[in-house]
């Protein structure tokens, strides 16, 4: 793979990652916020099971999206030309744990849902 393309590539998912992240990181907060000034609308079982499907499908979604970053990353890294390889940089992105990652990912993702829909159902 020719180096720009590798560049390029490496900061598309980049900004796929950031685009992920701002958009659950408010969905989880308007989430606990509704559950915590929501109201009677939560004694409603149609607005529960609304906000629990889009707490555990947004949670999938964002799982899917971000994993398949740290996927690509990992595959990104055994592409890297000889040059950036022997870069510091391309070294420290050589050692990166990144199947320590993509477990830690999931591992917030379920613990948030969870965490989500305990609070919406207590």
């Amino acid at each position: 793979m020719q180096q720009d393309t590798w560049v390029k590539l490496i900061d598309s998912r980049g900004k796929d990652a950031h685009a992920v992240i701002l958009p659950y990181v408010f969905s989880v907060l308007g989430v606990f916020a509704f559950i915590i000034w929501g109201g009677e609308a939560l004694e409603t079982g149609a607005v529960q099971l609304a906000v629990a499907a889009w707490v555990v499908l947004g949670s999938l979604w964002t799982l899917l999206w971000f994993d398949g970053v740290i996927a690509d990353l990992s595959a990104a890294m055994k592409d890297m030309d000889q040059e950036m390889a022997s870069s510091n940089v391309g070294q420290n992105f050589a050692k990166a744990p990144f199947p320590l990652f993509r477990g830690f990912n999931a591992l917030v993702l379920v613990v948030m849902a969870v965490l989500q829909i305990t609070a919406l159902y207590s």
